[in-house]
């Protein structure tokens, strides 16, 4: 019998992988050939998938600020997504929200209630499904530096939510740059904090957002060092690596992002008019290879475009990348140098998050443990007690 790799091409791809309904079964196609996992991340194939399937959206989740507060959009280049998705999207909520962290696999939304100024409130929700959950609160005397929400399982559905912060106060231990670690578990519904993150001197988060890849969660530290966060295991575990070399002294270090691209943590760099993608090629040993060199000299030439504001974030498919401006983002084909999509936005945006979710309702509150049903024990116990004095006294 014939290998799923061996039949021919239009077979497996206009019949097989692009009818597959969810996000699950596409994550097992990937894993089968080096070809499925390709073709699944081209934006010929999300086109099909998305038009085909009632069951998946993939986008953005674009927030802006005006006045301190905050607002979510929703984009994606798949039209049938944003009616489904209307604006705003997080309009479900019992309150206005600033985004946190987005698991870019999953659907989760990690966010902080906005009118909750001295004692703040955090909620985890599914934009898809209209759920949420309120949360326990991390140690909210400290400064948050970063968040990030990661889905290990769908069913049974857990998540982590992992939290950097700073101590109000001066660090107790001088001239060591210790960053606080809090994670929330959803089996535990407890905030645990793990020893400190030690980052070099005078070296901070370069952005808030982070990329999720291989079960770890990546930041790009000021220095153009990256922070691995391994989160699979109840072990949770950290370490610092190097960017590529061609990377660290680049002027345009501002500029460079990671991002995710085709499953793998991958480095957008800048230079005048070009930008290079290193992709990560061995997570374990820390091998990047420069992957392609794309010209951006096109962008001037787009209407409505200005080049000097305007870069890209992040990868919608393998040669469709998100492109962020003043008060716009668009989505931009490498291919060709076109402009895709172009979205008008009220403010400049902020935040873009990833987003990738099913209409699957999910338990976002976690396992039933027996102290969810301490108040039911003690109004039982309070009337065997009641039961018993009536009985004692004769009544």
């Amino acid at each position: 019998m014939a290998s799923p790799t061996s039949l021919p091409s239009e077979i497996w791809f206009d019949h097989i992988l692009t009818r597959i309904e969810s996000l699950d079964s596409l994550g097992m196609c990937r894993v089968v050939s080096k070809d499925w996992n390709h073709i699944t991340y081209e934006s010929r194939f999300w086109q099909l998938f998305c038009k085909r399937s009632d069951t998946v959206h993939s986008g953005f989740l674009i927030q802006t600020s005006h006045n301190g507060k905050h607002s979510s959009t929703f984009v994606s280049v798949d039209n049938k997504a944003n009616k489904t998705l209307n604006l705003p999207i997080l309009n479900f909520l019992p309150a206005p929200v600033k985004v946190e962290a987005v698991s870019s696999q999953g659907g989760l939304v990690f966010c902080l209630n906005q009118n909750h100024r001295r004692v703040p409130e955090y909620f985890v929700c599914k934009p898809t499904t209209l759920q949420w959950e309120t949360l326990p609160n991390p140690k909210t005397r400290y400064i948050t530096l970063s968040n990030a929400i990661v889905v290990l399982s769908s069913k049974p559905l857990r998540y982590k939510i992992i939290r950097f912060s700073k101590p109000v106060k001066c660090n107790p231990q001088p001239y060591k740059n210790l960053i606080t670690c809090e994670v929330f578990d959803s089996n535990t519904r407890e905030w645990k904090q793990l020893k400190h993150v030690s980052l070099p001197d005078s070296v901070f988060f370069s952005l808030r957002h982070c990329v999720t890849s291989c079960g770890a969660c990546y930041w790009l530290l000021t220095n153009n060092q990256v922070l691995a966060f391994y989160y699979e295991d109840d072990k949770e575990s950290w370490e610092l690596f190097d960017s590529p070399e061609s990377v660290s002294d680049s002027d345009w270090s501002k500029y460079n992002k990671l991002v995710e691209y085709q499953g793998r943590l991958a480095l957008m760099y800048f230079e005048g008019e070009l930008m290079e993608l290193w992709v990560m090629e061995d997570h374990e040993k820390k091998v990047w290879r420069r992957h392609k060199v794309i010209s951006l000299k096109a962008l001037k030439e787009l209407e409505g475009h200005d080049y000097a504001y305007i870069f890209p974030v992040a990868h919608y498919s393998s040669d469709i990348a998100l492109m962020k401006g003043l008060k716009q983002v668009s989505f931009y084909k490498f291919q060709g140098s076109s402009s895709y999509k172009v979205v008008k936005l009220e403010h400049k945006p902020n935040e873009i998050f990833k987003l990738q979710s099913d209409f699957e309702k999910v338990n976002l509150r976690g396992p039933w443990r027996w102290r969810d049903f301490s108040f039911i024990f003690f109004v039982f116990g309070f009337s065997l007690f009641c039961y018993f004095v009536r009985f004692v006294l004769g009544l």
